[in-house]
């Protein structure tokens, strides 16, 4: 990006979980779009939601 770091979406390849994904779907990341890397914005954007409302990750310590 214009800042020279290294944007990517990881894949594990033992088992094909996609690891940006993951982090979000267990409450320990949040969604950050930075163009180009926009193609799976409305995805992590659907698992951070899920966690937070299931309080999950570091939702777990939030109460609002």
């Amino acid at each position: 990006d214009d800042y020279g770091r290294l944007l990517a979406y990881v894949f594990r390849s033992d088992d094909d979980v996609f690891v940006n994904e993951r982090i979000m779907v267990d409450g320990f990341a949040r969604p950050l779009t930075i163009e180009p890397n926009s193609a799976h914005r409305r995805r992590f954007v659907e698992a951070a939601g899920e966690a937070q409302r299931s309080s999950l990750g570091m939702w777990a310590a939030c109460t609002s």
